[in-house]
């Protein structure tokens, strides 16, 4: 889809951006990753269903539900912490809560790998143990693409879309979370 390939070239810059800021020099496989996670949540909601009770959940599954539901843990810790964090400063569940959940859900998962071959191994060890770091640089997406937009130029934004089905005008959308729909209720 020209929006998807869009919004990956979108955010494939700014996180390039962020991880030399932040002096991170990532294997290439975990550039990808992480764009592609961005990518990911530009276009779907966030799961917020407790962490640690997913987590017991996932402990639980059998191997290849249990690598889906502990990559989704570490997924939405590393999106939530990188594009949220500052929103979660005050409240009850706080930054080093998903942090700390993110970095055991990609460590477990680069354990269970060293078990049954994965080719995402080095991926989820470079997140593990780097966590804090990619969420610094999450952060710097987070506030370059978070622009202090009124809620009436989003808008005036996604009229444009509307008229022009413009693939950066969509990107610019997406980033402000703000998917554009054909009507059928399917991103465009």
């Amino acid at each position: 889809m020209e929006v998807e390939a869009s919004v990956e070239a979108f955010f494939r810059d700014e996180v390039d951006r962020a991880f030399r800021r932040e002096g991170l020099s990532p294997g290439v496989m975990v550039e990808h990753y992480i764009v592609h996670l961005l990518a990911g949540y530009a276009a779907q909601p966030i799961d917020d269903a407790p962490l640690a009770l997913r987590f017991a959940t996932a402990v639980e599954a059998p191997p290849r539900e249990r690598r889906r539901q502990l990559r989704e843990i570490g997924d939405t810790s590393l999106y939530v912490s990188g594009f949220w964090g500052e929103s979660l400063e005050e409240a009850a569940i706080d930054l080093d809560y998903y942090s700390e959940m993110g970095a055991i859900a990609y460590g477990e998962l680069a354990r269970v790998a060293t078990l049954a071959p994965d080719p995402q191994q080095e991926v989820f060890a470079e997140l593990a143990l780097n966590f804090v770091r990619f969420v610094g640089a999450l952060g710097l997406v987070s506030r370059r693409t978070a622009s202090k937009m009124s809620n009436q130029d989003i808008i005036r934004l996604y009229r444009r879309w509307q008229t022009t089905k413009s693939a950066s005008v969509a990107a610019r959308l997406a980033a402000l979370g703000v998917v554009p729909s054909r009507g059928d209720g399917r991103p465009q």
